[in-house]
């Protein structure tokens, strides 16, 4: 099995597709692995060649030091220099949405497009008090039963199916409460992607195609206003629950190669 070797850890990734398509790599969310890509990459692999990963203390990969933002784009610097040998279009679901976005704005040499799915970064301020009551609980309970009631019905609706809560939360036990509390903690407090309007010069430095799905169209509408590469585009989707990757596989397959046949570089 193919791990990488990180300046605290060791990163477990998969590459899959014709060599000959331009490079794809998945970032998965909090509390999740590099499973939740299985239901997209057969649909990418016609187009792509496609790294996925389990971030740091995830999956198979090693516990480590640190879960900031910083370190997490570190890791994926590393994996598209030495295993992508180039540039690469980033795809992030959730918290891989803030590593991607960070990655277009700190290493847009290492960064051919991102697409966000359905991140929760740039959150509005009236957020912040069930955020920062979420960090309390991670500190101070066992991890599980708060994360339950923070995701709850909003991120598994009616039109989610039963197995897609059992998987994530049965994952959810398998996680360190350590782990789970420090990369909850690093992405919201990180002020650059946290909460807007602090996000709002932050994110208009994306200066490579951008493709945002989001289930909440004035989330869509909020990156749209910090585009700034004509082929950046943000789709609304509707009647799913957050982990549209896996509920909506096809249509998100879909709209990533329409978005690419117009963003990717002229020959």
């Amino acid at each position: 099995m193919p791990y990488l070797r990180t300046e605290d850890s060791e990163i477990f990734y998969t590459d899959t597709g014709p060599g000959t398509g331009p490079p794809i790599v998945l970032v998965h969310g909090w509390t999740a692995d590099s499973v939740d890509w299985s239901w997209l990459i057969p649909a990418l692999t016609q187009d792509f060649r496609v790294i996925a990963y389990d971030q740091r203390g995830a999956g198979r990969s090693a516990p480590a030091s640190s879960y900031d933002l910083a370190r997490q784009r570190a890791d994926l610097a590393a994996l598209i220099t030495r295993v992508a040998a180039g540039p690469a279009v980033v795809v992030g679901h959730s918290l891989g949405g803030a590593i991607a976005s960070t990655m277009a704005v700190e290493h847009p040499e290492l960064t051919l497009g991102v697409v966000v799915l359905d991140a929760p970064y740039a959150a509005d301020p009236a957020r912040r008090p069930v955020i920062e009551a979420m960090k309390e609980r991670l500190t101070t309970e066992e991890p599980v039963p708060g994360i339950r009631s923070y995701l709850g019905a909003t991120w598994f609706p009616d039109t989610s199916p039963d197995w897609l809560a059992t998987l994530v939360f049965r994952r959810i036990e398998t996680l360190p409460a350590a782990t789970l509390h420090d990369m909850f903690w690093g992405m919201w407090d990180d002020r650059d992607i946290a909460f807007r309007p602090g996000t709002d010069g932050y994110l208009a430095r994306r200066e490579c195609p951008v493709l945002v799905i989001q289930r909440d169209a004035d989330a869509a509408a909020y990156e749209e206003s910090t585009f700034r590469h004509p082929a950046s585009r943000a789709v609304v989707m509707t009647g799913c629950g957050h982990w549209l990757q896996i509920e909506r596989a096809p249509e998100v397959a879909a709209e990533i190669r329409a978005w690419w046949s117009t963003a990717r570089p002229a020959r």
